[in-house]
């Protein structure tokens, strides 16, 4: 590390510990909660969940009327009237929000599939901390066509599983004055303590699209963050619930699935049936069992094709609705943001029923147990999964039958601070005895008054031949409101640090981050917030190495229409020690890189029926030249129909043998929604650096919730002219839930 070098580190580390010595002797105050309040009213006869607030028990019932801005005006009352009331009998918890509209044929509705993204239509949602920790809740939201959303936030937003399918209902509907919505939720749905009065933590938003408002019932703070709804500490107070009970105990969701299969280029296309089964046991009111046998995940879309610019492997999102549900309690690893991929994850469920490649592997059963009692989160995993072989680039692969277990404990201190645990096991069942890799794990989290978090980890594996250099640490100081954000970290990862349950794509290394940025709301060019960013990033190895020094300066800007546009460098250092492959037999040289690469993103209003994102990167790569172009639209042809195209192109330069090249990726979704539970989606995906073209055909329709039929269908083609079928499936599957 050269002086300079660690001058900037020092600045970056002396920056986090003074806005941390402010914050913990100057704390700014938020929103008292207890001032926030209100009780649900108990009915004896259900809602017609219709989206129509007809039922005499609607107008009897308390009425929340008074929403703030957080959006374009902080604290100003809400531009249009929105009336809230909230109900609940035996089994359900209703909310029903009317939502007047001055101008109602501006509204903007256009999403009607289950889990679309909301953001760019008319929409309320609901924030529920059932448990009432002040840390974690659950997340509804729906629009006037219906449409359902929903996630689960952990940790006042470190983490948020929006993949999470919970079992609730909601309908909207629109009229002369505005629009109007219903929600029921079963109380087995959610999480709380036994006890015969329950106080929640509530917090109620609407958003209008076309006036980009942001509205809540408990004010939600601009300095509380860009993602500043999901402090849960800071939500109102939910009273008035008496006697309730989370209904019957068990959930058994079976399925069944019949169709043909090609897995590869020369098997044949057979003809086969098959069945399993999940079972939900609730073992407290708060803790709940998961037993699956037989897993079958063929409704699952094919990750979205990449073009790896790294020599280090890509994150691929967890899909598997198994895997996502308490997802987050396992969370443990570095902390990162939610539009860049984690770094350094100790447990990763993708490497359980997946191959490297990406390829299925047979889940014979495994149980769950996840929850929370008291002051502390429990999480457990065991899953067993089944022998399986097959051919990939002309080589045999052959997979044992192997046993996964994962197990978690966390504990709540302070008002919004928590420490953990955490212990992996991976062994070989039909192997040899050493074929094993253990990880465990201690982990914290702190948060210091309204905007200085810390956290940090300590690991540790366990893997045949591979002993010492095998521990990983993690610190990092995160200050963050409105105006300013800095953050720090340090990470150490030994040599031979070997989570083959996680995802640690770079090992031998000590990195340094620091960000800082300001983010000033001028009054000139529409511009509602300007983010001015430094990131700078500095990775060497344990013998003091520089491998990797990146500095990106830039400026984000938010116009007041929705508009984006982003203006960057990236200042880049690599130091190879051995060639990088780019592209089959091109091969990057040993040695020391230093180049810049110049960005610019435009993203229009996506409330519009037509709205893009662009992206340009020119400059250097390597020891060449690299040029690479990126647009993705979308299309809202009605209510029902809409279409999503995607187009990254990347041009090389570089002078080595076969470094002039180019590589494009295209795709594109295709969806109708014929009502909010019957959609749907055609995806297809082109990448000619593969010479690969994927499609993925699903129908779904939610007969009831919780209980799906799918048809589906999936076929990856090479093409050229050797082209064939690589392989091939076409199913029909039906799953059930009983109650009992």
């Amino acid at each position: 590390m050269t002086k300079k070098q660690g001058i900037v580190i020092l600045r970056s580390i002396a920056a986090a510990a003074l806005v941390g010595i402010i914050a913990g002797g100057c704390p700014l105050a938020g929103v008292e909660s207890d001032d926030y309040a209100f009780a649900a009213k108990k009915i004896s006869q259900p809602i017609k969940v219709d989206g129509v607030l007809s039922e005499p028990a609607w107008k009897d019932a308390p009425v929340i009327d008074r929403l703030v801005q957080r959006e374009p005006q902080e604290g100003k009352p809400a531009t249009e009237r929105t009336e809230v009331r909230v109900l609940y009998d035996d089994d359900f918890l209703y909310i029903g929000f009317i939502c007047f509209d001055g101008e109602p044929d501006k509204i903007v509705a256009n999403e009607m599939r289950r889990d679309a993204d909301l953001e760019s239509n008319d929409y309320v949602e609901v924030f529920i901390d059932s448990y009432h920790d002040s840390r974690n809740a659950f997340y509804f939201a729906t629009n006037p066509l219906g449409a359902e959303f929903d996630a689960l936030i952990r940790d006042e937003g470190a983490a948020i599983n929006k993949d999470w399918d919970g079992i609730w209902l909601c309908r909207g509907g629109r009229g002369k004055d505005g629009w109007s919505a219903e929600i029921a939720i079963p109380f087995y749905t959610l999480r709380f303590k036994k006890a015969d009065s329950q106080m929640w933590g509530i917090n109620l938003g609407r958003h209008i699209a076309r006036k980009k408002e942001e509205d809540y019932w408990t004010p939600v703070l601009r300095d509380y963050g860009f993602f500043g709804k999901y402090r849960i500490s800071f939500y109102g107070h939910l009273t008035g619930l008496k006697g309730l009970s989370q209904g019957k105990r068990i959930q058994v969701m079976p399925y069944v699935i019949g169709g043909g299969n090609k897995p590869d280029e020369e098997s044949s296309f057979d003809v086969s049936g098959d069945a399993g089964l999940d079972l939900k046991y609730r073992l407290t009111s708060n803790i709940t069992s998961d037993l699956t046998v037989n897993t079958d995940f063929a409704q699952v879309e094919a990750d979205q094709e990449q073009f790896n610019l790294t020599r280090f492997d890509l994150f691929f999102p967890e899909k598997r609705e198994f895997f996502l549900e308490g997802a987050d309690i396992f969370r443990f690893g570095e902390r990162f943001q939610e539009h860049e991929p984690p770094s350094t994850l100790l447990f990763f469920s993708r490497t359980i029923g997946l191959s490297e490649d990406g390829r299925e592997i047979p889940i014979i059963g495994g149980v769950k147990v996840t929850g929370k009692s008291g002051r502390y989160d429990l999480g457990f995993l065991d899953i067993f999964t089944d022998r399986t072989s097959y051919r990939e680039d002309e080589e045999q692969v052959d997979i044992q039958r192997t046993n996964f277990s994962v197990f978690r404990l966390k504990r709540d201190v302070f008002e919004k601070s928590s420490i953990g645990i955490m212990a992996l096991s991976k062994d070989s069942v039909s192997g040899a005895h050493s074929d094993y890799n253990r990880a465990g794990g201690l982990d914290f989290s702190l948060a210091f008054g309204q905007n200085f978090q810390s956290g940090g980890f300590l690991a540790k594996t366990d893997t045949p031949g591979r002993k010492g250099d095998d521990w990983a640490g993690h610190l990092n100081f995160i200050w963050n409101n409105d105006l300013v954000m800095a953050d720090v970290s340090y990470t150490d990862i030994g040599e031979n640090f070997n989570s083959e349950m996680g995802f640690i794509p770079r090992t031998d290394i000590r990195k340094f981050r620091g960000n800082v940025g300001i983010s000033p709301r001028p009054k000139f060019l529409g511009l509602r917030q300007s983010f001015i960013i430094d990131n700078f990033t500095y990775i060497e190895n344990h013998a003091g190495q520089l491998e990797s020094r990146n500095n990106l300066i830039g400026v984000f800007n938010l116009f007041q229409n929705g508009t984006q546009w982003f203006l960057g460098v990236i200042q880049n250092y690599e130091f190879l020690d051995e060639p990088f492959e780019i592209k089959e037999g091109v091969f990057i040289p040993t040695g020391a890189h230093t180049y810049d690469v110049f960005v610019t993103l435009f993203n229009s209003n996506k409330s519009r029926d037509f709205s893009v994102e662009t992206e340009a990167d020119i400059g250097g790569f390597y020891n060449g030249k690299f040029l690479s172009l990126r647009a993705q639209g979308n299309v809202k042809i009605s209510k029902n129909f809409s279409l999503e195209f995607l187009y990254n192109r990347n041009r090389f330069d570089l002078p080595v043998e076969g470094g002039k090249f180019t590589t494009n990726i295209a795709g594109g979704r295709i969806v109708y929604s014929f009502t909010p539970d019957l959609y749907a989606k055609a995806y297809l995906q082109w990448n000619d650096a593969e010479n690969l073209f994927r499609s993925n055909f699903l129908v779904r329709w939610i007969y009831k919730p919780g209980a799906n039929i799918y048809f589906i269908y999936n076929e990856s083609r090479e093409l050229g002219a050797r082209g064939y079928v690589q392989d091939r499936a076409v199913m029909l599957k039906a799953s059930f839930l009983f109650n009992y």
